[in-house]
Parts: C-alpha cells; structure tokens; sequence
C-alpha cells in the first residue's frame, strides 16, 4: 500500500515502514516495488536485519536525494522560485525563497505580469511590487515576454521609474529577453539583464549546434549583458562552450530524461560557481 509512505507484509510478519515526504519529493513506484522484491527474497533468512537497514537508508537517500529541499539547503541563496505570476503566489514563495521569476508583457505603458498564451489576470507590475513594499531585498528576475524595436525604450524607462518609486535597488531585478540587443537599454539604466538562449541545445545535432553556437557568440560579443540563461537541461553544452560566462539556469520538469542521470545534472548546475540563480517549481 503506498499512502505518503510504503509497508512491507510477508506471512504472519507485518513490518511498517512510514517515509512520510512532501509532494514535491520524486520517488519513482519501480524503485519501490524493486525494494520491495528485494526485501522479500531475506526476510526468511539471517540477512533480515540488514535488508531492513539496507532498505531504511536506500529509501532515506533516494528521499534526500529527490527534494528540492536539498538543493535549498546546499545552495540556499541561489535557489529561486519559478513562475510566481500573482500576489499570492508572491507572499507565499517570499517565505521561502530569496528571489522569484515572474513574467512580463508590456503594452500601453504598463508591464502586465503574465505567461502568454495564459489569460491575463490584469495584473500590474507596480501592484505586484506594490505587495512587498516591506520586503527591500527581494529579489526579482523579469522574464520580458515581447521585447522588441518598438517597445524597449519605453519599457526600460518605465521600469526604471516603478523601481524609483518603490524604491528597490536595480541591482535586485534581473531583466531577461531573447533579444539581446534592445536589453542595452535595460543594461545602460543599471539594471542586470540576460540573454535568453535558443531552447534545447542538447537536442540539436552536430551541424545545428555548430550554427546555433555562432549565433550566441555572436550576440554575447556584440551586448553587454551581464547573464546567459538556459534550462539546466543545457548545462553541459553551456560549460562547454561558455565556461566562464556568468548564467541563470531553470529547473521545471524532468521529461523524458533518467530521473537519476537528471537529478544528477541538477546537482551540478546548482553548485557550479558561475551559476547564480537556478529556479525551481513552486506549488
């Protein structure tokens, strides 16, 4: 029976053993029907004390191993919160987590805090700072959804004036785009900026990387921006081919990758010493 935790029964023995654990812990049922299949074949021998032990501290590490708290806790200030697109989500995640990311689109002299093609909740970027008026450390990471040639000057000195008013110091709101060349205005008003990279690198083949690394070359080159940012699934090519560049990583789900071999590129994105922030899922 798995209820927040497993039990093992074999004949007249009844042995519980409770993981109790949050949501947010991964722990695959193969793994734990593999446990199980193990405990079974000791349990009538003399080797049943160490198949408990064995058992206690397997379950104990793949739970240590699979939370996020674990990340919190080996690179606290570099973990921050992903789409934290309202209010509520603000004050709960500002509990936990240094820094949050929340997204942008600006039209009509205002930044609307949303996700596209999610419906807007009509919320405005000076409410959203509004909300932690007593928090003067928050820190924020702007991803600015439709940044382009007709907007970027407006926008920049809008933002400008919203962090004035809120008095919240520009070092503490990263804005980040696609476009890395009309973030200049961002950059050149204080504010740090990073460049959002093509998705899935690792996926590209030989030749299609080749181009697509050129192509960033060629943009980090010609902007002065302070980060490159990327899902960590784009670690390794990152280290690669930018090895010193300051990045921004995200984690949001594991897909189709080995929950180990994934878990494990987590680790090391998160305490790689040229990655400052990497946000994980919020619930």
């Amino acid at each position: 029976m798995l209820n927040g935790g497993f039990e093992f029964i074999s004949g007249k023995e009844f042995i519980l053993f409770t993981l109790k654990r949050s949501q947010k812990d991964v722990l695959s049922l193969s793994v734990i029907i593999y446990l199980q299949k193990v405990y079974r074949i000791v349990i009538n021998t003399k080797q049943k004390k160490i198949a408990i032990l064995t058992t206690f501290l397997g379950c104990l590490f793949l739970i240590v191993f699979f939370s996020n708290k674990t990340l919190q806790f080996l690179v606290k200030d570099k973990i921050w919160a992903h789409k934290i697109n309202s209010i509520k989500k603000l004050n709960k995640a500002s509990t936990t987590y240094p820094g949050v990311e929340l997204d942008v689109v600006y039209y009509n002299n205002y930044f609307d805090v949303n996700h596209p093609p999610d419906k807007s909740n009509n919320l405005k970027l000076e409410e959203y700072f509004l909300s932690q008026k007593t928090h003067e450390n928050r820190l924020y990471w702007i991803d600015f959804k439709n940044l382009n040639k007709s907007n970027h000057i407006n926008s920049a000195n809008k933002l400008d004036s919203l962090v004035k008013h809120f008095t919240i110091n520009k070092k503490n709101v990263i804005v980040e785009s696609t476009n890395a060349f009309f973030l200049k205005s961002f950059f050149h008003k204080g504010f740090p900026t990073s460049y959002y990279l093509p998705i899935n690198l690792h996926l590209l083949n030989k030749e299609e990387l080749k181009t697509t690394i050129h192509i960033i070359r060629d943009n980090i080159d010609s902007n002065n921006n302070t980060y490159i940012s990327s899902n960590y699934k784009d670690y390794n090519i990152l280290k690669e081919y930018f090895p010193n560049q300051k990045k921004l990583c995200w984690f949001t789900t594991i897909g189709s990758m080995n929950k180990f071999k994934a878990r494990l590129l987590l680790y090391k994105t998160a305490l790689d010493k040229n990655v400052e922030v990497l946000l994980i899922p919020f619930h």
